[in-house]
């Protein structure tokens, strides 16, 4: 099970190496304790666009339980492009399968974490920072 993590707002993989527990940062943020964001990031990019990119390992998951990702560009576009109502379709669908997948979160949690994920790609400058995750499972 996940433990702690949060998906934000990095100017480049540099700095997206440098986050992760127990390390602070300022970027803009929206927490994912309780699901597996990597598997959890295709299964939207599916429902929002109807294809899976690869996802890009910025820190591979090592033995530690630690990863970093760069969330695939046509989610991050699709999410910031989505309207209400696709959200909820989008999130209560994920949510139906998210138990097989190992993540505990419910319907109203799913809806509230996309809301809160295309509000944060939303804010970025039209050319500014992309979308990463980090997580710990140990």
């Amino acid at each position: 099970m996940v433990l702690v993590g949060e998906f934000f707002l990095a100017e480049d993989d540099e700095s997206a190496v440098r986050v992760g527990p127990r390390k602070s940062h300022d970027f803009p943020a929206v927490l994912c304790d309780g699901i597996y964001p990597d598997d959890a990031v295709p299964r939207w990019e599916a429902l929002l666009t109807g294809a899976e990119s690869p996802l890009r390992y910025v820190v591979p998951m090592a033995n530690d339980g630690f990863t970093v990702f760069a969330v695939p560009q046509a989610l991050s576009t699709a999410l910031a492009r989505a309207r209400t109502d696709q959200l909820r379709t989008t999130a209560l669908t994920w949510a139906k399968t998210a138990s097989e997948m190992g993540d505990e979160i419910g319907p109203s949690s799913a809806v509230d974490l996309l809301e809160r994920l295309s509000a944060l790609v939303m804010s970025r400058a039209e050319r500014g920072p992309s979308l990463y995750c980090w997580y710990f499972a140990p």
